[in-house]
């Protein structure tokens, strides 16, 4: 009899699975090997498509209960309190990150790292007045709520109200610019963006 080889991801993540009780008469093993993602890559986007399938049907809900201009209303106060609680959360956990601009940028960052995977930045400029980058990638947003046909009922890029509530949140008085530079049928974007302190 083969003995079967836990993903990796499964012992890693082992802490998060040592309450688990399976019956007597389950194949333990097979079950994990079977449906436990086998690297992290996989597991991180099936968390992103989650997380986008979460806000599509959520807003197409809001939209079939209380009309479609609900859709950008919640969309856009959901966006802005996510980006808010990010910055107190950072704010209290890293106590050397002094609000400013060089902290919005870094918690923009952050946020790319642990929940949006399917974005990457491009600084090009950062300092204590001015941050300037492009987020370009595949807009798990944009791809959900296409495939759902309310995405023309969005403001595009919806992550702009998460990044004001950032700066709001730490005090900062900006302007915040992005411009669509590319939004493709795929979700393929291209977004840049501008904060300048006022």
């Amino acid at each position: 009899m083969n003995q079967i080889q836990l993903p990796e991801t499964y012992a890693a993540l082992s802490d998060f699975r040592e309450n688990d009780v399976y019956l007597p008469e389950m194949d333990q093993p097979q079950i994990i090997s079977d449906f436990f993602p086998k690297t992290f890559t996989e597991l991180t986007q099936r968390l992103s498509d989650i997380t986008g399938a979460f806000y599509g049907g959520m807003l197409k809900q809001i939209g079939k209960l209380y009309g479609a201009e609900a859709i950008e209303q919640l969309s856009s106060t959901f966006m802005y309190d996510l980006g808010s609680r990010m910055a107190l959360r950072n704010l209290e956990t890293k106590p050397n990150l002094q609000p400013g601009i060089p902290a919005v940028a870094k918690i923009l960052i952050g946020a790319i790292f642990t929940s949006s995977p399917e974005y990457n930045f491009e600084f090009k400029e950062l300092n204590d007045y001015k941050c300037k980058l492009l987020i370009k990638g595949v807009d798990r947003y944009h791809k959900i709520t296409q495939s759902l046909q309310i995405a023309g009922l969005l403001k595009w890029p919806v992550i702009k109200p998460f990044i004001q509530g950032v700066c709001d949140t730490m005090g900062l008085d900006v302007l915040l610019d992005i411009k669509v530079l590319k939004l493709d049928p795929d979700s393929s974007c291209s977004y840049h963006v501008v904060i300048v302190e006022k």
